[in-house]
């Protein structure tokens, strides 16, 4: 009698569907089989899918410097022999594409910058982006120990502080901003944290750009400690206590590579500073943060009706600074002459929409090399078999040009809604894409 080899495959097989899907197994019997993870069928559930836990990395690159981390995850995968159904197959490339699976925006969050990036327009009821007399601008800056993390050959505090410098140097006569760092004191061991949580300073109150007590100000600090963000709000709040938005034109950037560490509620802090007399629009800035640090920034940007931005490089940081230096300008070109010419305006919102296609488009790229990475690894290291490698590689095709057809999708709607006002545009975004 021949020996039955489909009994183990069998096994095998409901073993792998249920660790890719997160389940265990129960003494009494495997059973069936549980749903497998869905991976996004169309543009709106793209949109709405969570970024994955490995979003932004680069693990296609050999030097890659967290390269062997990821390849720790990747060992964690189950083994993929040949003659698996298709069933476990997709279960498989789902886990895989889910762990790298990009942050893919909104066409609402274009929108929202084109209203940002509008300021003083006819069609702007946002008092907020109204200008008034005064252009004040506070940058409130993560320094705890976690910004000592090196991108390239600097730090991202070096890079900062590199970007934050060359910002405030080149703003308009008559703009004013400030510097207030937090988690630069103690350290983010245990016992520092209530030194480190408490540890919020204006460095450089609110006044127009002096170079001197500037490098003054950045020389005082190194990120040593623990991250308190709503602290760090509300201290805004006070910073700007003497500028109302009856006069001012408030601004406030949030900059952190992480979340709130000290047990502070960012959301609630943000919601309120939004509704004070300050009336800051509150920007939020995530320096290299991962899917959790994501999250909570756009929740805290989303909370005070602000942007959020994800950058990992200083020059990304660099054009993120860069926007606030573009509406100072027109601030100072408003008080000269206070004009708004709607030509100007088309153009700034086909550079938006361009900007936004290219964020698609590198993402995309980034996912599918770092997909085909992975594959390659995952076969080279014997872990899947020439079958699941050869599906992969289909699969991670299709994904890709899913994902192009649907950046060119959102980029035609843009392109047919620059002609129509704000709260048009808002509602359709609303109604065509659930809001996400």
């Amino acid at each position: 009698m021949g020996i039955n080899h489909r009994g183990p495959l069998i096994l095998l097989h409901s073993v792998v569907i249920l660790f890719l899907c997160g389940c265990s197994l129960r003494v009494s019997g495997i059973g069936s089989p549980p749903p497998e993870p869905e991976m996004p069928q169309t543009t709106q559930s793209l949109i709405a899918a969570e970024p994955g836990p490995l979003a932004g990395t680069q693990f296609y690159l050999a030097q890659y410097p967290y390269r062997q981390e990821i390849i720790k995850i990747l060992e964690r995968l189950p083994n993929l022999v040949d003659g698996m159904d298709e069933a476990v197959l997709r279960a498989y490339w789902a886990k895989l594409a889910m762990l790298f699976a990009e942050d893919y925006l909104s066409p609402r969050m274009v929108v929202d910058r084109w209203r940002v990036a509008s300021f003083g327009s006819p069609d702007i009821e946002d008092v907020r982006l109204q200008f008034r007399e005064h252009f004040n601008v506070e940058i409130v800056l993560d320094a705890s120990g976690s910004m000592s993390g090196k991108i390239g050959e600097k730090t991202k505090m070096q890079l900062a502080k590199e970007a934050i410098k060359e910002f405030a140097a080149h703003l308009p006569e008559g703009a004013r901003v400030s510097l207030r760092v937090y988690g630069h004191k103690g350290s983010n061991a245990e016992q520092d944290k209530q030194l480190s949580c408490s540890s919020s300073q204006l460095v450089y109150p609110l006044q127009s750009y002096d170079a001197g007590k500037l490098d003054e100000a950045l020389r005082q600090f190194e990120p040593t400690g623990w991250t308190s963000i709503a602290r760090s709000l509300e201290l805004a709040k006070e910073d700007l206590a003497a500028f109302s938005a009856d006069q001012n034109t408030n601004i406030i950037y949030l900059v952190s590579d992480g979340i709130e560490t000290c047990d502070g509620d960012p959301v609630a802090v943000a919601k309120e500073l939004s509704q004070s007399q300050v009336m800051p629009l509150l920007n939020v800035i995530g320096f290299d943060v991962n899917a959790e640090g994501q999250k909570q920034l756009k929740e805290i940007a989303k909370a005070s009706e602000g942007l959020y931005a994800n950058v990992t490089n200083q020059e990304q940081f660099r054009q993120e600074l860069e926007r606030a230096r573009e509406i100072a300008e027109k601030w100072e070109k408003w008080k000269r002459d206070a004009l708004t010419e709607a030509e100007a305006v088309r153009i700034d919102r086909h550079k938006w929409i361009d900007q936004y296609d290219r964020d698609w488009y590198e993402k995309n790229w980034r996912e599918s090399l770092n997909l085909g990475a992975a594959i390659e690894y995952l076969a080279a290291t014997g872990k899947i078999g020439n079958q699941a490698k050869t599906y992969f590689e289909r699969q991670r095709e299709a994904r890709e040009a899913f994902v192009t057809r649907s950046k060119e999708e959102l980029t035609r709607f843009l392109l047919n809604q620059t002609e129509k006002s704000y709260q048009a545009m808002r509602e359709e975004i609303e109604q065509k894409y659930a809001g996400n």
